[in-house]
This record gives structure tokens, sequence and C-alpha cells, in this order.
């Protein structure tokens, strides 16, 4: 009898010193890498939340960018200038942190249409644990379209965003 008063005097006070603890991030949650022109608080909005463009990750663009770990995309949609990317990978044990990249070129499709080649890089960390893990993520598209604009000599078109993973390219209007 004493045993099981004892044992439940130590477990009540893990569940009220766990209930106390100031609120810290889990590390197996995934976080969003910024490139230094972002605001180092900023970080991908929660599923639902309205997206502002000032919300929204800038797309990096870097010479030849190159997948790191591995990554699923799941979905992938555009609303104005913002790329919204559902994302899962394994993991759990390590914080994860991901980057949409382009090389800053645009390439012509059969039918002639502009293309972006896309790049998703998630870096793991070592993480090896294998709980599966989403993630909607949103980037600013900005640089495509005005990469457009500059080479066309117009303000609105088209451009098809290809990703590795995605069946199809998803169209960009603006």
């Amino acid at each position: 009898m004493r045993k099981l008063m004892w044992s439940g005097l130590v477990l009540s006070g893990l569940l009220v010193g766990c209930a106390n603890a100031p609120g810290k991030q889990n590390p197996g949650e995934p976080q969003v890498e910024q490139d230094v022109a972002a605001s180092p608080g900023a970080e991908a909005p929660s599923p639902g939340e309205a997206v502002k463009p000032a919300e929204a990750l800038p797309l990096q663009v870097k010479a030849n960018p190159q997948p790191q770990d591995p990554i699923n995309i799941e979905g992938a949609k555009v609303a104005g200038n913002i790329l919204t990317l559902n994302v899962s990978h394994g993991g759990g044990c390590a914080e994860h942190t991901y980057t949409l990249a382009w090389d800053g070129t645009l390439q012509k499709n059969a039918s002639a249409a502009p293309v972006a080649n896309l790049v998703m890089i998630h870096n793991a960390n070592g993480d090896r644990c294998k709980a599966m893990k989403f993630a909607e993520l949103q980037y600013d598209l900005s640089p495509i379209s005005q990469t457009w604009a500059a080479q066309a000599g117009k303000g609105s078109g088209t451009v098809e965003l290809a990703l590795p993973g995605l069946s199809a390219p998803v169209s960009y209007s603006f």
C-alpha cells in the first residue's frame, strides 16, 4: 500500500511540474529557415490563418540550388503572390529547416510558356527518428514575377512553377 501511495505522489508531482513548466517548443517541431532579410522572429503561419505577403517567407534566389534531405511535397497552391506548400518527412528528434530556392532563370516548356524550376531544400539536422512530420509553408513569389516582367516588358503574366515531387506544375498568374 505504501508503494502505491508513493507512486501516486511521484506521478502527481511530475504532472503538476509539467503543467507549470514555461511554454517550450518541442524540439521535434519543424522550423523554417530564413534568409538574412527575413525578420528573425517570423515563422510559417498556422494552417487556416490568413496569409499576408509580409508573413510569407522569401524565395531564395541562388545559383544551382540542390535538395538536401528527403521531403515529400503533398500539395501546392498559389493565391496571389503566395505559394503554399504542404510537406511531410520523417523525423521528430531534431529541428528541421526548410528553404524554397530558385536559380533565377525562366525556361520554356513545350508550349513556350515560361517555367520556374523551384527546389525545396530540407535540412533534417541529422534527425534519424521515424515519426511522420507535416508542415505548411508559405513563400513570396515576387522575385519570379519581377524577373518575368523585366524579361517580357509586361506587368502581368503566367509562369508555371515546377517542383520535384509534384506530378504537374502549378500555375502562377500575376
